[in-house]
């Protein structure tokens, strides 16, 4: 079991993200989504003596936050997509927000109205581009200083999420449309690279792998989750199932590709190895191999301290064994990967 602290926010939540800019502080940026109460953002973090979680929170103005992304570049700088039912008309837009800590308030640096529920966003730290999903579109989007439109991607099919490829100086997208996988150059806004029927209903999550330029994860409501070499996408490179319900976010680990986190609708929260598809498989000697404890394909660690359908989670960016998962009910719940697993990550 890995060591966990938890926090409640008492507020329904769906979307997380970690402080990517502090490389000091383990922090995560949690948004709520409620019609009871104002909404805001939570800025959780680990105090100083690393026993329990701090917080602090923002109002969030323009209503419930459905989806956020840290700066990359400033770690008091956010974007929300966010959703207001208190008219007669409901308002969707994009945000930017610069977080004032001693006022405890979001100062609204910029904003896009939209004509349709948003429910994705992702920034990217090589071009500083943000893209945006709603039900029908994926639209990107220059942040600086704020939100400029640049392009609408064209998708066939309902978006579930994008996410944007580390290897290709911020050009490819990819992005879970329906039950496929497309890949996007946004130079050409061409479909570069697609697997059709990644998953047997919906995929739900992508996540490129940080090592290798080919590999991607998906993760769909059927449980699974499969790595696919998008140079070879009619058949998975590996597959396994570690949910028994759907598979709302899955991510790899930033630097040991081995490892994915998942969560899913069946409150667990689920850390497992791929070893056999990652870019440390051939890293040993024979030699080395006799003597070192390898991890094994499959299953590492459950977490299941969480009671409803947990719906983010996120790799702390200071310290890279920590990661965070959020439920529904507003539970947080912050682990580490456990020494014998880390031990063996790390050849030791």
């Amino acid at each position: 079991m890995a060591e966990c602290l938890m926090f409640g926010i008492d507020m329904e939540a769906r979307c997380m993200d970690a402080v990517v800019a502090d490389e000091e502080t383990v922090a995560f940026l949690i948004g709520t989504q409620t019609i009871k109460t104002e909404n805001q953002v939570n800025k959780l973090y680990v105090g100083n003596e690393g026993a329990r979680i701090l917080s602090r929170s923002f109002r969030h103005p323009a209503g419930e936050v459905r989806a956020l992304a840290s700066s990359p570049s400033n770690p008091t700088v956010l974007a929300t997509c966010a959703a207001d039912f208190t008219g007669v008309e409901p308002k969707y837009g994009l945000y930017v927000w610069n977080m004032d800590d001693d006022k405890r308030t979001l100062g609204q640096i910029g904003n896009e109205d939209f004509d349709q529920y948003l429910h994705g966003l992702v920034w990217d730290s090589t071009t500083n581009r943000t893209a945006v999903v709603g039900t029908s579109i994926v639209r990107i989007f220059d942040m600086t200083p704020g939100p400029q439109a640049l392009q609408t991607v064209p998708v066939d099919g309902e978006v579930f999420e994008a996410t944007w490829s580390p290897h290709n100086s911020g050009n490819l997208l990819g992005v879970s449309v329906g039950k496929d996988v497309v890949c996007i150059d946004t130079r050409s806004a061409k479909d570069d690279l697609k697997v059709a029927s990644a998953h047997s209903h919906r995929t739900l999550s992508i996540d490129f792998n940080p090592n290798l330029q080919h590999m991607l994860a998906s993760a769909g409501d059927d449980g699974f989750v499969r790595i696919w070499d998008m140079r070879e996408p009619s058949q998975p490179f590996f597959s396994f199932h570690p949910h028994a319900h759907w598979i709302w976010q899955i991510r790899y680990h930033p630097v040991h590709d081995q490892l994915l986190l998942s969560v899913g609708s069946d409150a667990c929260v689920v850390l497992s190895c791929a070893q056999t598809v990652s870019s440390e498989v051939d890293d040993l000697t024979p030699d080395e191999d006799e003597f070192s404890e390898r991890l094994e394909d499959g299953e590492l660690e459950r977490i299941d301290e969480h009671e409803e359908s947990v719906y983010a989670c996120a790799w702390s960016v200071a310290d890279p064994w920590t990661f965070a998962s959020l439920s529904f009910d507003g539970r947080v719940i912050f682990s580490k990967v456990s020494r014998k697993h880390k031990y063996a990550l790390m050849q030791l």
